[in-house]
């Protein structure tokens, strides 16, 4: 595949979404993207500072937790398979929930609220209807990338030959970096794969070959077939927090 194949989509905003007042996320969903990101079929950046949602049931895709380390609690996870853990600031939990699981979550601690993304990943149409099960990194695990102004936890996947020792069920990457003012950082991305890239806070700007797009704080972009050997070069006009979820595609 080459890179002219690639395709960037506009920026795009999270839609706010409110429980209560105990819930409260940017919420984005593939419909806003065209198809451009996939295998993720949803992702919302979110606080919650008590329960919630209730016992609940997910099947056929994966229902993954990411605690940023800056949260000012733990997320508590309970599901039918028996887990009943904290996910920790800082660290991944991966439900591949295949035939069917029930699950339920919550802040735990002393005046909680957690900061977190929860997204869902579409699974691989021979995993849809496999046995449950899950994946749980903490956050001491995660290996970091570090250059001069960049810092990026590997969470899932690879980075310049930083590896995250996380094994899931499908070809995927999970990047959460922190950019000093104009700084950047280049991340190869395997060919055929698409990305989305958030900007959590802060301005950054996204650059492929010859196309570039700006990203302001709360915003998004999906990209979508890169070639071999392409890149996303990331760049911070202010201090920027960023993430980046990319995957290979999943056939529907």
């Amino acid at each position: 595949m080459l890179a002219n194949t690639l395709r960037i989509t506009r920026p795009t905003r999270g839609r706010p979404l409110s429980i209560g007042n105990h819930f409260r996320a940017q919420s984005f969903r593939e419909d806003q993207f065209g198809g451009a990101m996939d295998p993720l079929l949803m992702v919302d950046h979110f606080r919650m500072n008590e329960p919630t949602f209730g016992l609940h049931h997910h099947a056929g895709f994966s229902a993954v937790t990411y605690v940023f380390e800056d949260s000012r609690s733990a997320h508590q996870n309970t599901d039918s398979m028996g887990n009943n853990l904290p996910i920790n600031p800082g660290s991944l939990h991966w439900m591949a929930a295949g035939r069917g699981v029930q699950h339920d979550e919550w802040p735990v601690g002393e005046e909680p609220e957690t900061h977190g993304l929860q997204l869902f990943v579409n699974l691989p149409r021979q995993k849809r209807y496999a046995e449950p099960y899950a994946i749980h990194l903490e956050s001491a695990d995660v290996p970091v990338y570090a250059a001069e102004g960049v810092r990026v936890r590997v969470v899932a996947g690879e980075l310049k030959r930083v590896r995250s020792p996380v094994e899931l069920p499908q070809p995927f990457s999970i990047f959460d970096g922190f950019l000093v003012a104009k700084a950047n950082l280049d991340i190869p991305v395997p060919q055929g794969w698409n990305a989305w890239i958030y900007a959590v806070e802060g301005q950054i700007e996204i650059s492929v070959g010859d196309e570039t797009s700006m990203l302001e704080q709360g915003y998004s972009i999906a990209l979508e077939g890169f070639g071999d050997a392409s890149s996303a070069c990331i760049a911070s006009r202010t201090p920027s927090h960023f993430i980046m979820l990319a995957g290979l595609p999943v056939e529907n």
